[in-house]
């Protein structure tokens, strides 16, 4: 297993999303961060390739809803090295950090899910 450690305390989208796929599937944070990704995922960020679009308008249909926060937004998820590889090539492709790319799985993940993004 890779462990991946994460500093969630500027990315409010990613804290938001975590907590609702925690909710929605009963998942602690370890296990929602876990569930985004996924080969599946992976495919549909790299094949659409809108991540860098889509991340920043999260939430934007509804402007009063109340965000949600992770009670500590520094975590450490356990990763099999497959997924950890997938990341990885995610953040590499986007120039971007763990976090962000994180949070790119996650906005795909809430699509997945039926969520408007």
């Amino acid at each position: 297993m890779a462990l991946l450690k994460l500093d969630l305390t500027n990315h409010k989208e990613a804290q938001d999303m975590i907590k609702i796929i925690a909710q929605e599937k009963n998942l602690s944070v370890t296990e929602a961060v876990q569930f985004a990704i996924t080969p599946d995922i992976y495919c549909r960020a790299l094949d659409t390739g809108w991540g860098a679009h889509a991340l920043p308008v999260w939430g934007h249909s509804d402007h009063r809803r109340i965000w949600k926060k992770l009670d500590n937004p520094k975590i450490e998820v356990e990763l099999e090295p497959e997924r950890f590889r997938l990341l990885e090539d995610i953040a590499q492709a986007e120039d971007i950090d763990l976090e962000t790319a994180v949070a790119y799985f996650l906005i795909f993940s809430m699509e997945a899910l039926g969520y408007h993004i």
